[in-house]
């Protein structure tokens, strides 16, 4: 059982060695597809232009850093308080890139035409400037411009219509043409080698699209607030014109979102000075009118104690209704819909908590319009905001209702207080109480007035110093080696292209042949049967046709068939002489110059040796011998029980040995009857007893039952098959007849076996002995 297993797993080792020679077989086809693959990678290379990576380092500051570069706890411990995540999406948004494409117009591309292509131009000898109102079409448009001595010559690439210019300006833009031209240089255009332009106009969309997909934004470290940009471009200055602006973009759009809550505030003090001014002026007025009316002029000096201790009181009741009326001016502000504007900050209210709730209040206001202007309504964060804002309303709203309770509590206790101290005045003139309310309620809105002044100035000072959230580290920087294409790499890819493409259409051409080319490919199909001998090919049969030994690879080939032969019919019961049996699957593998060889080797070995042509339907024996298909045979003796086989055989003798031959005779109408005869059984027995070797050339197998009627009659079949001739399939057949008993002491006989390329398959044929058979060109692929 070991012993078994041993030989399977020995069977089924792979020849890498054979498959290696296989290939290299084919090296002039490989070397060739190498050379056309270096070829294109250096046509590439050589016209495809060369891309450099680009790139510009900022660093996002917090707000303490922003404002006095403080620092905190986390910053000593190297962690990075902040959101990264949220910048690189500003950075990568819509919105900012979009302003870069205007800034740069970057809409419009330039490409000017060499000898193989053309290739990207950003600093155009002009400019052309896009003007959308006149474009009726609004698709990609493609447009030719030609700098003549004087003007353009301006072509319509879809339509091929041409205009011509006076001069180097186009101030007025049409429908065939919706844009203006400008030089870049004022006065002076120079065109260069070639003068001849084209200039690709798209949508600002796509523009902006496609600058996206270009940039990358990446953070330098795992716990730092560096962000780096990249960007990867064949123009050196466009990549770093682009990558400074969107920096300047960003930066800017940062101060402008800080600065909304001192505008907001601004504006909203502007409001409340032109109400305020207006009350001044109505209290003005009505006091001057009513001491006026009722002749006062100041008050008497007996009551000036009295004031005295009424100022106390005034004065904290002033404070307290001046802390109601601007918690009442902060609630009429807030929005009762979902529009969520910034609420007025820092306007004087004492209560810390509404203070706090309104700065948060509008730092989520400003982070929800940041997130829904890129990311949209629907996204989930937009919605996190959302809920936090209107949370922050109603909070808001709840503690200005409390903080009004308790101020509305205290103004009536200090009215209760001031109520008490007004019975000292009862001696006083009714008329100067009335005043004295009036120039109170004139002192209550001028010291409104002054300290919404005053947060005026505050917001507006605040607005003016608002610093950048960014710290630009390098600006726009590119790296001097070119990113792409990647020289080694493709050269590389071409060397491997070169051969895998040429090695894989050859495993496609060796996984596809179903061919037999040596022994070993019978073995793998039927390995009960031996491989009797490898045949190489024969120039000419004719040349066989001798009584010396030869010394060329073929004799020495069949000498080494003949032994064989003998091995294994030298077990065989012993009766007479050997009757060996030459047949095929199909015609045109060979059988009949084996079977002639192998009966001229016996010969030349001093054997007595018959060859019968048993092949009735087609004989092919003849010709070897130079007779003719009339020359009296087989199918004449087997027609005509008068005639004798002895006096039909062609006789060639030496000395003692004897090499008949009995051909085919003419075509009998009949074949398979005569064969199948008693007659040829016994023609058969007689001949075992004259002659050493019967060898009888048969019909093929696959193509009539001729063989099968007498099989059993030949001590061994030698089955010859063709190398690059017999497939598979037939070869399978033949061993269906060894199973099926039908044909017995089987072995086979690979004929005109040759240094074929690509077989990879080394015969040893040579060894002392001259190659008979030209090589076959290399460029022959399909040999």
């Amino acid at each position: 059982m070991y012993n078994q297993l041993e030989q399977e797993s020995d069977n089924e080792q792979i020849d890498i060695k054979s498959i290696i020679r296989q290939y290299l077989a084919y090296w002039p086809w490989i070397a060739v597809c190498v050379c056309i693959a270096l070829v294109g990678a250096f046509l590439y290379l050589r016209y495809t232009p060369e891309s450099y990576n680009t790139t510009a380092k900022i660093k996002i500051l917090t707000e303490k850093e922003a404002t006095d570069l403080a620092l905190d706890l986390d910053k000593i411990l190297g962690k990075g308080n902040v959101n990264l995540e949220n910048e690189r999406a500003v950075l990568s948004s819509f919105r900012l890139n979009k302003q870069v494409v205007e800034q740069l117009n970057l809409q419009v591309s330039y490409f000017q035409s060499g000898r193989i292509n053309e290739s990207a131009v950003y600093n155009a000898p002009f400019i052309v400037s896009y003007v959308p109102e006149a474009d009726t079409a609004e698709v990609d448009l493609n447009f030719e411009i030609t700098i003549k001595d004087r003007g353009y010559k301006l072509t319509h690439l879809p339509t091929e219509k041409s205009v011509e210019t006076a001069t180097y300006y186009v101030e007025t833009a049409t429908a065939q043409f919706p844009f203006t031209i400008k030089p870049r240089d004022v006065g002076n255009i120079s065109p260069g080698e070639n003068p001849t332009y084209r200039v690709a106009i798209t949508s600002v969309s796509k523009a902006t699209q496609n600058l996206l997909s270009k940039i990358s934004v990446s953070p330098d470290g795992k716990n730092s607030d560096i962000l780096i940009l990249s960007l990867d471009a064949t123009s050196k200055e466009q990549a770093q014109a682009i990558l400074n602006t969107l920096v300047e973009v960003y930066t800017e759009d940062g101060i402008l979102d800080r600065q909304e809550v001192s505008k907001r505030t601004i504006a909203f003090i502007d409001e409340r000075f032109k109400f305020l001014a207006g009350e001044l002026d109505s209290i003005e007025v009505a006091k001057g009118n009513y001491k006026q009316g009722n002749n006062i002029s100041i008050f008497e000096a007996d009551a000036a104690s009295v004031l005295e201790k009424r100022a106390v009181k005034d004065e904290q009741l002033f404070e307290v209704e001046t802390q109601l009326l601007l918690a009442d001016v902060l609630q009429k502000s807030m929005a009762s819909d979902e529009n969520f504007n910034l609420l007025p900050a820092n306007i004087g209210l004492n209560s810390t908590a509404v203070n706090d709730l309104v700065s948060d209040y509008n730092s989520s206001v400003l982070e929800y319009n940041k997130w829904k202007a890129s990311a949209g309504d629907n996204n989930p964060k937009v919605k996190i905001l959302k809920q936090a804002i209107l949370d922050l309303n109603a909070n808001i709203g709840s503690s200005l209702r409390g903080y009004k309770n308790q101020l509305e509590q205290t103004v009536k206790q200090n009215k209760r207080a001031q109520y008490s101290a007004q019975q000292s005045f009862e001696t006083l003139p009714n008329k100067e109480k009335i005043l004295r309310s009036i120039e109170r309620e004139q002192l209550l809105k001028e010291n409104l007035y002054l300290l919404l002044l005053q947060k005026r100035e505050e917001a507006a000072i605040t607005m003016a110093v608002t610093s950048p959230n960014v710290k630009i580290i390098d600006y726009a920087i590119t790296n001097s080696i070119p990113v792409a294409p990647k020289k080694k790499i493709i050269v590389l890819a071409a060397l491997l292209l070169g051969v895998l493409v040429p090695v894989g259409v050859l495993y496609l051409k060796f996984l596809t042949n179903t061919k037999i080319y040596i022994g070993k490919d019978i073995e793998a199909i039927n390995p009960n049967s031996p491989i009797l001998g490898e045949i190489p090919s024969i120039a000419d049969p004719k040349d066989l046709l001798k009584d010396t030994v030869g010394t060329s690879q073929t004799d020495e080939a069949f000498r080494t068939l003949v032994h064989n032969l003998n091995f294994m019919i030298s077990a065989l019961p012993q009766e007479g002489g050997r009757v060996i049996a030459m047949t095929s699957s199909v015609k045109g593998e060979g059988k009949t110059t084996v079977s002639f060889n192998v009966a001229q080797t016996y010969f030349q070995l001093k054997k007595n040796v018959l060859l019968v042509g048993a092949d009735l339907r087609n004989p092919q024996l003849h010709p070897l011998i130079n007779e003719t298909k009339e020359t009296a045979g087989l199918s004449n003796y087997l027609s005509d029980n008068s005639t004798k086989w002895e006096d039909l055989v062609l006789t060639r003798k030496r000395e003692s040995e004897r090499f008949d031959i009995l051909l085919s005779g003419p075509i009998p109408p009949m074949p398979t009857v005569l064969l199948s005869s008693q007659r040829f059984k016994d023609f058969i027995q007689e001949a075992r007893q004259q002659y050493d070797y019967v060898i009888i050339d048969t019909a093929p197998t696959v193509l009539v039952a001729d063989t099968l009627t007498f099989a059993d009659q030949a001590d061994f079949t030698a089955y010859v098959v063709r190398s690059g001739v017999t497939i598979k399939p037939l070869i399978e057949f033949s061993k269906k007849l060894v199973d099926q008993k039908k044909i017995s002491n089987l072995g086979y006989i690979v004929n005109d076996v040759s240094n074929r390329r690509g077989q990879g398959h080394n015969y040893g044929y040579g060894y002392g002995y001259s190659a008979e058979e030209p090589k076959t060109p290399w460029y022959q692929f399909w040999k």
